[in-house]
């Protein structure tokens, strides 16, 4: 199979594959719907007068953003002997199976993700319910800061070169062991800063730590650089995953 784009060739492999894109949009659906149920049990046991200062739909969007960013592993089947035969059997080139799975979870799910939001939004305002009134009007979309946009870029390019790098299990279990490690780590950290007394001119170190003072004048052209390190890296990473994901995919399609 050659590797040039042909139409034809890819409306055949989305034919092939709707069903499978389908399954994964249901569970989709489920995974939103169970965040939001959960959200709501989350304010019910805070009591009823909590909800009228803090409500778990501010993170609501969040959560899902979340979802999105491991969704390929999440969803997509492991490689075994019989699928992965199959797979590399399909009469598609590998950009046309790259843009499939690009198209799924860079385009689809995040625009059905959006629409699933607006929708609940949309009922639960006009549900009439004093809570659910509520919790629909505060359920507004996630805007990303400019400090967090790396370690969104991070954790999407990660998932998302992983469906195809390694086995679903073992890439989840990866991750639960960094999320382990992280934590004991951060755990560590504010131990120690809880028994480290405070310094009244300095305050605690892990302040120090956490925002340095800078004893150097910084030229315009070294925050130039930082500024476009900063805000270069997310992109060119993420860009660097899908490149990683083609190439992969043309390795196994060999």
């Amino acid at each position: 199979m050659n590797t040039t784009f042909n139409l034809k060739r890819f409306f055949l492999l989305e034919k092939y594959k709707k069903q499978e894109t389908g399954k994964h949009l249901l569970w989709s659906a489920g995974v939103v719907l169970g965040i939001c149920i959960l959200c709501m049990m989350y304010d019910i046991n805070k009591g009823m007068s909590y909800y009228t200062e803090h409500t778990q739909a501010n993170y609501f969007c969040r959560y899902i953003l979340w979802y999105i960013c491991i969704a390929p592993c999440l969803l997509e089947p492991s490689m075994t002997k019989h699928n992965s035969t199959l797979y590399l059997l399909l009469p598609a080139s590998a950009f046309e199976k790259f843009l499939h799975l690009w198209m799924k979870y860079i385009l689809i799910l995040p625009i059905f993700c959006i629409i699933l939001i607006l929708g609940m939004k949309g009922v639960l305002t006009l549900s009439g319910t004093g809570y659910l009134s509520h919790f629909g009007n505060h359920m507004e979309l996630y805007i990303i800061q400019k400090d967090q946009i790396l370690t969104y870029s991070l954790l999407q390019g990660t998932f998302f070169i992983g469906c195809i790098a390694f086995k679903q299990q073992k890439l989840i279990n990866s991750f639960v062991v960094l999320c382990s490690c992280l934590i004991a780590f951060f755990g560590i950290i504010l131990s120690i800063s809880l028994w480290e007394p405070a310094d009244n001119s300095h305050g605690y170190w892990i302040a120090n730590i956490s925002y340095p003072i800078y004893n150097f004048p910084m030229s315009s052209t070294g925050e130039a650089i930082i500024a476009f390190c900063n805000y270069a890296t997310p992109p060119l990473f993420i860009i660097g995953t899908w490149v990683s994901v083609y190439f992969l995919l043309k390795e196994k399609q060999l």
